[in-house]
């Protein structure tokens, strides 16, 4: 069991890490527009929906995107039609993000908290 809690506190703090690179690579050298709420895909896990928002938004070269949120809620969050403010790498328009903690930041924060339980389970056992 010891093992099995060393291995996930690792794979959990690794995959926190890389997920806070993509976003610190994005926050730094991205680029700001406004995007536009234009549909939801419906997400279930476990019993329970989740509605991502699909934004569209046009880059700094004129060029129009779509993508889906990395985050959603039980609600259908902004309203369709919202504007809302997007960050994006201009080399890789597809890698965008709803400028929010929730859409930038809770993934990896949830991810380092889970893996430092599984760590502080290992030292622990």
């Amino acid at each position: 069991m010891r093992l099995y809690f060393a291995f996930c506190a690792a794979v959990l703090i690794a995959g926190a890490l890389w997920l806070l690179l993509r976003r610190l690579s994005v926050a730094a050298s991205g680029r700001i527009a406004t995007g536009t709420v234009v549909a939801f895909e419906s997400r279930e896990d476990d019993g329970s929906l989740h509605y991502l928002p699909v934004v569209t938004f046009t880059d700094h070269r004129g060029s129009w995107h779509r993508f889906t949120s990395v985050a959603g809620s039980s609600k259908q969050r902004p309203p369709l039609g919202s504007s809302v403010t997007v960050r994006y790498l201009p080399q890789s328009p597809e890698r965008a993000f709803i400028v929010s903690f929730l859409h930038m930041w809770a993934a990896p924060l949830g991810m380092f908290v889970l893996g430092l339980g599984a760590l502080l389970a290992y030292v622990r056992s």
